[in-house]
């Protein structure tokens, strides 16, 4: 979606950087101090531990070589994983998120807004394609999974479903969503209602990471209050 130009994570990270990767009031614009940034990177490193501890238990092996982070944003993950990885590149539409979160980057992290030449031995991703339709995530995931090397390892967290009150799909309420993205994509609004959530089709999500030689797959269940999903943790054989 665009607006005067602009896509929607651009005008989410001008206004609103953190609070758009991680979706609480703790990361309020005006709430961001050394502190808060400390526990915002300090949370990426215990993701970090956490995918790593799943490759332990369910492949029986860690990646080493280069890696990419999709969706990398202000880097809260691609600078965890720069300090276990040799290199590694972080992959983001946004130039603004890019550009902030180059300011601390280490010097073995790379950051684009290009999707990046392959190989890479991890290819990595956390709550990234819950915002993106579909359609387009899918064709990002097969794109991404393409530039795999070929013993690479795979961290992808998708969404696939909702315990809340499902999300209303009549004309009118469409309607009414559409509105009020225009409204807050103006100067000084929220940007919460441009943070849209998707499900995926697990069967498609399979389909395109299986097509793609990572036949050795194990499904571990995310959950994010009321939006459900799983880790995809894979290695190419």
């Amino acid at each position: 979606m665009v607006a005067t130009g602009m896509h929607d994570w651009e005008i989410i990270a001008s206004r609103d950087p953190f609070f758009g990767v991680i979706c609480s009031e703790d990361y309020r614009a005006g709430r961001i101090d050394v502190e808060a940034r400390a526990r915002f990177y300090a949370s990426g490193e215990r993701n970090i531990a956490h995918v790593l501890s799943l490759f332990n238990a369910d492949l029986g092996a860690r990646p080493q070589g280069r890696a990419l982070d999709i969706g990398c944003g202000l880097g809260r993950l691609s600078y965890a994983m720069a300090k276990v990885m040799p290199a590694v590149v972080g992959y983001d539409v946004s130039e603004t998120m890019i550009r902030l979160a180059r300011e601390n980057a280490p010097p073995n992290l790379d950051l684009t807004t290009r999707l990046p030449d392959g190989p890479f031995e991890w290819i990595n991703s956390l709550i990234v394609f819950q915002h993106i339709p579909p359609a387009e995530g899918l064709a990002l995931l097969d794109a991404c999974l393409e530039r795999a090397g070929p013993r690479a390892f795979i961290s992808i967290q998708m969404t696939g479903w909702r315990t809340g009150t499902p999300p209303a799909r009549n004309w009118l309420a469409r309607f009414r969503r559409w509105r009020n993205v225009r409204i807050h994509r103006q100067s000084g609004k929220a940007v919460d209602p441009l943070i849209a959530m998707h499900d995926y089709n697990f069967s498609d999500v399979l389909k395109c990471v299986m097509s793609r030689g990572f036949e050795r797959v194990v499904l571990r269940h995310t959950a994010h209050g009321d939006h459900h999903g799983a880790w995809i943790i894979g290695r190419r054989e």
